[in-house]
């Protein structure tokens, strides 16, 4: 089997990795060349034809994908070789992409004997670009588009003039136009040129990079120039080629961190063979930033490429071990192992069909700018959402009128870290609730989720117990000691009611005295049934009791923080009844010295039992709860949110004597026995501990808090900002204070922040982020000062001023 030939073989094995294409492909790599424009040429290249352009394209990438796939259009670069001329060879590209312009009949090539034919056209008559005179081939519906070879010997103003002449949208640098020596080991600056970068950003044109140096993206100078060049030229598209040569795949996976929030960057697939780089890429950026190629003509050179050892080597029929005992080899192409190794990274990362056609297709399609990705997708799915479910979402903090009404994105496509995109691709960095205070280490965190995804391989449900639930009750007691039974659920709310339901089982009494929020259950709510109906909603503003029956009148009873002389009242009147306390430690201030100790105290005197409520603030403070901090043991303690980092986990932990009441009142459900929550619950501890999440929030928290405060000062806005650092919380002190803190959401959405109310911050958030954070304050402090000052506050508004939510007795 030779390079350039198509066997019954290749065909069989075609066949059956097209039945997993889309419809639709776009091929975002491949090349175009003239021999004699080559220099010196490889012997895969000498031995294919004189001639590479778009029929010899066309025709090799159809027979791969087959007649099922529509080839929707291609991005096309000079192929690159020693001692190129580079001005024939662009003008070449060029004058194939003038031939073929868009929106005519559509030109099917000819196979002759299994290898490929060109078209019998006129003769190519460049490279005179001035004249503008071009043969014209055969037409073709599919949108082409070219990049121009380009080094840095070669004048911009050279460049710039072909940009006029063609559907040119950027270029294609190489190491081989450098002056670097050995040119495999070149930095990026030595053959990408300054002017590439200042042009692609000035008007929005692509790079496709090919990386070089022994360690690839692993390169830590690699990482500096890559990181370097687009921040400083944010406009420019740049496309990591062959999934920033991932032919070692290691390197590619070490390397992708060191991307993290780049918003330009993209991967092509083409060339490789092995799926781990794709599937490293996938992980990190997801399957918007990933596109296939062909890397037409290596497309047709049998073989594959392999990780071998600290580096990668080409296989192929003249590197076979012959001597060796096993069944005969038959190469594929390289078109065909890069396809396969594309649909398994595809099928091990769970893509489903939609994103399979973005990865062959739209992607390539909407960074070209090619197609309008429909805008108001978000928007519009809430105002389906406000039909179908009452509310419009299942969580009152999610709501988006309590942000910025008909302007907060409800609804996410992706989330990672701190960093958020809606269903419109619009990315934002998160400084508001993070998951509501679910996600302690960000969204998706990679260990969090390894350890879900083996115990989803493993099976998550059965007919009996999962081990973990056992495993994660000995880790809570043991970070508790003061703890010895443990009690799971899944959610906040549930967990407190399981909460209750215990204490009232073991107390065997009916009242339950609370300070804070825990819920939306009917024990909770009960507190605003007032001595008449006119009464509710009188405690705890905001939360009706509606659908709380009335016989519950008297059973919840409210003290605020802090007031001491209410909490003795309350026991007073209530204590022979009283079946537990339950309140949060603390929220967003320590207690006044004595202040839970009495609480303890006239409890247990009382014989009623604390319940400390850390849903929210558990692990923020203290590794274990805000209580071991301040040294008050309860008697339960309450924990959910964090403690799954973003999957269902919930805990209630209490001495034995406070949870005998579990064993005589039933308590039971179906799904606290499933193993996600658990597994990712032990997972989410452990990483706590390892990175000291604490100290880490806390620290960014305080610089958050400092740079909200300077910006306000510096412009003048009145800003206060209170709460722990790892939960700022920001107040707009005036008349207008709920219309202003609307304005600062609506501003800040449009420079790429999910703002307004507390900040929840996360393990994610780093310094660099938080440096974004401040300079898009100093773009938006100054526009909420001119509007206070010329009264135009609401005038600027696009929409209605944001809920204010109900209030939390704290």
């Amino acid at each position: 089997m030779k390079n350039w030939i198509w066997t019954d073989e290749d065909e069989a094995a075609a066949r059956a990795l097209r039945a997993r294409l889309p419809q639709r492909i776009f091929d975002a790599h491949a090349h175009l060349y003239r021999r004699k424009d080559c220099g010196r040429t490889t012997p895969f290249i000498a031995a294919g034809p004189d001639v590479a352009g778009i029929n010899e394209w066309r025709t090799a990438v159809s027979r791969q994908l087959g007649a099922t796939a529509q080839l929707s259009g291609g991005l096309f670069a000079p192929l690159p070789a020693e001692n190129i001329n580079i001005g024939a060879a662009n003008a070449f590209l060029i004058g194939e992409l003038n031939a073929y312009p868009e929106g005519r009949g559509l030109v099917t090539p000819q196979l002759q004997g299994g290898k490929m034919a060109r078209h019998e056209v006129a003769p190519y008559v460049g490279p005179d670009l001035a004249s503008g005179h071009w043969d014209r081939r055969p037409n073709v519906t599919e949108p082409l588009r070219g990049l121009l070879l380009i080094g840095p010997d070669i004048p911009r103003k050279d460049i710039e003039a072909l940009l006029s002449k063609g559907p040119v949208i950027g270029f294609k640098p190489y190491h081989l136009m450098g002056r670097h020596q050995p040119s495999f080991e070149a930095p990026i600056h030595s053959y990408v040129p300054e002017w590439a970068w200042e042009l692609a950003h000035e008007r929005k044109l692509v790079i496709l990079l090919h990386l070089v140096k022994s360690l690839a993206l692993a390169d830590t100078e690699n990482q500096r120039e890559i990181v370097s060049a687009c921040r400083k030229y944010p406009g420019a598209k740049l496309i990591l080629a062959h999934g920033a040569r991932g032919f070692h795949a290691p390197n590619t996976r070490s390397g992708l961190p060191s991307l993290r929030g780049l918003q330009n960057v993209w991967f092509d697939t083409s060339g490789l063979c092995e799926p781990e780089a794709i599937i490293a890429i996938l992980d990190e950026f997801g399957p918007r930033r990933v596109m296939w190629g062909s890397d037409f003509p290596v497309s047709e050179r049998r073989g594959k490429c392999v990780t071998i050892g600290d580096q990668f080597a080409w296989i192929n029929p003249s590197h076979l071990d012959e001597q060796h005992p096993a069944p005969a080899i038959r190469t594929w192409p390289v078109g065909l192992e890069n396809l396969r190794a594309v649909l398994s990274a595809a099928e091990q990362a769970a893509l489903n069909a939609e994103d399979l056609q973005d990865v062959f297709c739209d992607n390539a399609r909407r960074l070209l700018g090619l197609v309008e990705e429909r805008a108001g997708l978000t928007q519009e799915r809430h105002r389906q959402a406000l039909a179908l479910i009452p509310g419009g979402t299942n969580l009152l903090s999610k709501r988006p009128e309590m942000f910025a009404p008909g302007q907060w994105p409800a609804y996410f496509r992706e989330a990672r870290g701190c960093e958020v995109w809606d269903l419109d691709g619009r990315h934002y960095y998160d400084f508001s609730i993070n998951s509501a205070g679910a996600c302690l280490l960000g969204c998706r965190d990679p260990d969090i989720t390894r350890a879900v995804k083996r115990r989803l391989s493993l099976g998550t449900l059965s007919t009996l117990n999962p081990p973990e639930e056992v495993e994660l009750a000995e880790e809570l007691c043991r970070i508790h000691p003061w703890a010895e039974q443990v009690r799971l659920a899944r959610t906040g709310g549930e967990v407190a009611a399981v909460a209750v339901r215990i204490a009232r089982a073991t107390t065997d009494r009916s009242v339950v005295a609370i300070c804070g929020y825990h819920g939306w259950s009917d024990w909770y709510l009960a507190a605003n049934l007032g001595q008449d109906d006119s009464l509710r909603g009188h405690l705890l503003p905001g939360l009706e009791p509606l659908g709380v029956p009335r016989e519950l009148r008297g059973t919840t009873l409210s003290f605020a923080y802090n007031d001491r002389a209410a909490f003795e009242r309350l026991v007073a009147e209530h204590g022979r009844h009283l079946a537990a306390v339950v309140m949060e430690p603390c929220r967003s201030q320590d207690p006044i010295p004595g202040f839970l100790e009495y609480v303890r105290d006239q409890a247990h005197q009382a014989g009623a039992l604390l319940i400390f409520d850390e849903i929210t603030v558990g692990w923020r403070q203290i590794h274990g709860g805000a209580h071991l901090r301040l040294g008050v043991n309860p008697d339960m303690a309450l924990f959910a949110k964090a403690l799954g980092n973003g999957h269902p986990i919930a805990a209630v932990i209490g001495t034995r004597s406070a949870m005998d009441g579990a064993q005589r009142s039933f308590i039971s459900s179906s799904y606290w026995t499933e193993s996600v929550g658990p597994v990712a619950a032990l997972a989410t501890l452990q990483k706590m501990r390892d990175t000291d999440v604490v100290s880490w929030v806390s620290r960014m928290g305080a610089r958050i808090q400092q740079v909200l405060r300077n910006a306000a000062e510096r412009h003048g806005v009145p800003l206060v900002v209170t709460g722990y650092p790892s939960v700022p919380a920001l107040k707009f002190e005036h008349e207008q204070g709920q219309a202003l803190k609307t304005l600062y959401t609506q501003l800040m959405l449009a420079q790429g922040f999910l703002a307004g109310g507390p900040i929840f911050v996360t393990l994610a958030h780093t310094e660099d982020i938080v440096a974004q954070f401040a300079v898009a304050l100093d773009i938006v402090f100054p526009q909420l000062a001119e509007a206070l000052s010329r009264g135009e506050v609401l005038a600027r508004l696009k929409g209605p001023v944001a809920h204010s939510g109900f209030q939390r007795l704290v």
